[in-house]
């Protein structure tokens, strides 16, 4: 969760931030009246399709015409029509406390749409109010981004669909189609597993940076013997210098290789699909190299005293029988306490003092520390709060992830116009002060917890 409080003076960059802010409640505002419009207008059609009698096509004809009228009128075609007079009617219907922080610009249209979204699948009014609450709650401090897990996670808590019923509707669904584009390239898409998505793009990435630097001492590290326990990428330093970039800061890779990792990453797939066997991927040593996630595992669950679904980081929830099957051939574990009220991690039961703060700080954190980012763990550096250089000590209370992008920000080089101070507080909470001032608080990241 991140707040922010600015000064308004108009011949300020702050004063321009604030103008900017009011045009996005703006925004928000207009977004609500157009759905209570919306509403109004296709309330009205359905009443009259419900007082309608004969073949379905007929009964449909009072919802058909409105939305061509409206079509027409906006120069849209139906299909957007009809799709934005559905949002604003269940909007307004269905999730009113949505709709009134909308109003009120206490959350953005796409913070809206992400709620609504997620708790589609609760039936119980009192149930969807009660994930109402709780999913504004959390969305009126953070971006849509993070929000978006959260609320899976809190509609599979209130919600009367299973993850376990989730899963199996998802998995009836799998399927793999191309879409074309003009320029001769395509998109490749496959519907599949939330968990095995994200394994298979670790591994990918993983297999990436192999293939452009295979004589990295991290990628040797991970093709050591099997009995050890992985060395994953953070595990290398706190900030490792020589680790490849990510994908969006177009770097050239090392050893002449002008990929960037996207390229990369997309060539090893592609790879992988049409050309590589068994044999060829296991004689260039890929085999040891395994996609990784973290999943957090209520015990109950494990132990099978409970069906409460887990979490998959930045994704939502996961059933209970899946990570239990994941658990089963888990290489190894990492016990978590959490608060009883906010559910915010606080210990683990390892004691390996730079490894387990380590495993600490990644599930305290689990994605960069910056206000509004939600960029993973696993492609960021754990930095020093305060400078080691200046007398910062490597503790918990001094250490969190920060992504490339929003790491550089703070780093002492760069000009003071440009930087960003950033200081920890209690709780693990982040405090943010930009170069004009301004000040951000940044949470750790919230666990949703069943009962």
């Amino acid at each position: 969760m991140s707040t922010l409080t600015t000064s308004t003076s108009p011949d300020t960059a702050s004063g321009r931030m604030a103008a900017w802010l009011e045009i996005q409640a703006e925004k928000a505002r207009i977004h609500a009246r157009e759905a209570a419009l919306l509403h109004d207008a296709f309330a009205e059609a359905l009443d009259e399709r419900e007082k309608r009698t004969g073949a379905e096509d007929m009964r449909d004809i009072p919802v058909r015409s409105l939305v061509a009228e409206f079509s027409a009128a906006g120069r849209i075609s139906s299909r957007t029509m009809e799709s934005a007079m559905w949002n604003g009617y269940a909007l307004v219907a269905k999730f009113p406390v949505t709709f009134q922080a909308l109003e009120s610009a206490q959350i953005s249209p796409t913070h809206a749409r992400i709620i609504t979204d997620a708790g589609a699948q609760i039936s119980d009014q009192t149930d969807r109010f009660a994930y109402e609450i709780a999913a504004v709650d959390y969305a009126s401090g953070e971006s849509p981004n993070r929000v978006r897990s959260v609320a899976r996670m809190l509609a599979a808590k209130h919600g009367g669909v299973t993850a376990a019923e989730q899963r199996k509707n998802g998995h009836d669904a799998r399927r793999v189609w191309v879409d074309d584009f003009d320029d001769g390239q395509a998109e490749l898409h496959i519907m599949t597993s939330s968990v095995l998505a994200h394994a298979a793009l670790d591994r990918a990435s993983r297999l990436a940076r192999l293939a452009r630097d295979p004589n990295s001492s991290e990628i040797r590290a991970c093709l050591g013997e099997a009995e050890k326990e992985p060395i994953t990428w953070e595990d290398e330093s706190l900030i490792p210098e020589d680790l490849v970039h990510d994908a969006d800061d177009g770097v050239s890779a090392p050893h002449d290789d002008p990929r960037t990792m996207d390229q990369a990453r997309a060539d090893v797939m592609m790879d992988l699909l049409l050309a590589a066997t068994a044999e060829t991927v296991a004689a260039a040593g890929a085999e040891a190299i395994r996609g990784h996630i973290q999943v957090t595992i209520p015990a109950a669950a494990l132990a099978g005293a409970s069906d409460a679904p887990a979490d998959l980081p930045g994704c939502g929830p996961v059933d209970a029988d899946l990570i239990r099957e994941i658990a089963s051939v888990a290489p190894g574990w990492d016990r978590l306490y959490l608060d009883g009220c906010s559910g915010i991690v606080m210990a683990t039961d390892r004691y390996r003092p730079t490894a387990e703060m380590r495993r600490y700080l990644r599930a305290r954190d689990g994605r960069c520390r910056f206000p509004g980012c939600a960029g993973s763990v696993r492609r960021c550096d754990l930095d020093h709060t305060r400078e080691h250089s200046r007398g910062g000590p490597t503790s918990c209370g001094n250490l969190s992830h920060l992504c490339r992008r929003h790491h550089s920000l703070k780093h002492p080089d760069v000009d003071a116009k440009y930087r960003w101070a950033a200081r920890q507080l209690s709780g693990g909470r982040i405090e943010w002060t930009s170069p004009h001032g301004d000040v951000f608080i940044d949470h750790p990241q919230t666990h949703v917890q069943f009962s």
